[in-house]
């Protein structure tokens, strides 16, 4: 039984780095071999010699759904960047840690 599956990935679909993103959360169960051809990931996963073709199956399609929510939350984080920046920006605001009074000069 190899214990290896190999997964291409789309690039116009999903980015680097959510390949690499989703893949970090599926270090305990396989080790990833990633290769850039043209517009594709090549994923080979390797697992333990011990695993069964089922959860290989099971993982494969795991790593798939997180391939999914990773694009889904890249694409999130890009809509609310504004957002976001703007309320980091106020709550320092108000910390006290940037005073109108120049800094001493040594």
């Amino acid at each position: 039984m190899p214990k290896t599956r190999a997964l291409t990935v789309d690039l116009a679909v999903y980015s680097l780095d959510c390949v690499k993103r989703s893949a970090y959360r599926f270090t305990d169960r396989f080790a990833l071999d990633l290769k850039v051809e043209g517009n594709a990931a090549i994923c080979t996963l390797s697992f333990d010699a011990t695993a069964s073709d089922q959860v290989k199956d099971i993982v494969v399609a795991s790593f798939q759904k997180e391939l999914l929510d990773q694009d889904l939350r890249a694409t999130i984080r890009a809509e609310t960047k504004d957002v976001r920046n703007l309320i980091l920006a106020h709550a320092f605001s108000r910390t006290g840690l940037i005073g109108d009074e120049p800094l001493p000069v040594d």
